[in-house]
């Protein structure tokens, strides 16, 4: 590589993570459709062609991040960095990356990795108008330590809802490990707890890369032998080699 192209290649990786900043303290307000087309091409530059399993299929928002990432094939890691460069200036044709001061914001941790990352389901309603599920999908803490204290939590703890998952699955999933250990707090709670397609709070953990809430399970005793209807463990669906490790 000569010089010029190092420079070339040098200053495209400083828009690049000048862009992926701009776009982590702005998340909430892009559709999900186009956080997943970030996602993709930020999976893409950095690791390269998609080498994970494809999640179990009721887990959709592992299996909708698989499919953005892996669509893209062989792209190269360059072209990966200025498309999504691109696309940002096609949202946002002013959104100014030179004009970026890096020491007015702190990027979010793990911007990538949960689905609460994603545009969250907010419809404006009250808190008084909202569940238990509700509560764990916005990561509000207090609201679902409220709920898990009130009469006959532990009658519905292990139920599962109309998508098939119970509450264990739903914290897994958002990566939210304070709302998870509430949850695992309950003696009721089935920490094995199968959803309608057969995997765990494990499983959703391994898919989506939540390692803390992974961690907590483990040190639960969560049984990581468990198959879903499909025959994977979790480990068979963990997001990466790391994940995978974690797991043995």
């Amino acid at each position: 590589m000569s010089d010029l192209e190092a420079d070339e290649a040098d200053l495209l990786e400083e828009e690049f993570t000048r862009a992926t900043k701009f776009i982590e303290r702005g998340h909430d307000q892009l559709e999900q459709k186009e956080l997943l087309r970030f996602y993709g091409f930020y999976k893409q530059a950095m690791v390269g062609k998609c080498d994970i399993p494809k999640p179990g299929i009721f887990n959709m928002s592992g299996r909708a991040k698989w499919t953005a990432w892996s669509e893209l094939g062989e792209m190269s890691k360059e072209h990966a960095m200025k498309s999504y460069v691109q696309h940002l200036g096609k949202l946002n044709p002013d959104w100014d990356p030179e004009g970026q001061d890096d020491d007015t914001f702190k990027p979010q941790k793990a911007s990538w990795v949960s689905v609460s990352t994603f545009a969250l389901e907010e419809d404006g309603s009250g808190s008084e108008d909202k569940s238990i599920v509700d509560f764990i999908k916005e990561g509000d803490t207090d609201n679902v330590r409220n709920a898990l204290r009130e009469d006959g939590i532990d009658a519905v703890i292990n139920e599962l809802d109309d998508e098939g998952l119970g509450l264990i699955h739903w914290a897994a999933d958002r990566g939210n490990v304070e709302i998870l250990r509430l949850i695992l707090d309950v003696p009721q709670v089935k920490i094995n707890l199968n959803d309608s397609f057969g995997q765990t709070a494990l499983h959703y953990a391994s898919s989506c890369g939540n390692r803390d809430c992974l961690k907590l399970l483990i040190d639960a005793g969560a049984d990581r032998t468990v198959k879903d209807d499909e025959g994977d463990t979790c480990g068979d669906v963990a997001f990466d080699a790391e994940i995978k490790a974690m797991l043995e």
